[in-house]
């Protein structure tokens, strides 16, 4: 019996090892960038990013600062609702929008 059960042992040291290099969260986090571009529209995923997510917080790169300030004012409640639906595996709870270069 200990024979069959090697191979399930394998697949959880690879997913560990997997974890553990960071392709998981890199992974991931392509899939939060490409759903934010999405989502964001055209124009302002032209100058922002997924940077990422921590306990809840989706956290947005911006490079202009005018981008910077209407997401902040007047989209962030209808883009977290938004990645809210996408995503709700990942339970995002809100965004922070950091201006970057």
């Amino acid at each position: 019996m200990s024979h069959y059960e090697q191979p399930s042992r394998l697949g959880h040291l690879l997913q560990r090892i997997v974890r553990t290099k960071g392709l998981a969260e890199q992974t991931s986090g392509q899939e939060l960038n490409e759903i934010w571009k999405a989502a964001a529209g055209e124009r302002v995923a032209a100058r922002s990013y997924v940077r990422r997510l921590r306990s809840g917080v989706l956290e947005i790169g911006v490079s202009n600062g005018t981008i910077l300030e209407e997401l902040r004012s007047y989209l962030q409640h209808e883009l977290l609702t938004t990645m809210q639906q996408r995503n709700p595996e990942r339970q995002i709870k809100s965004l922070k929008f950091i201006k970057t270069r």
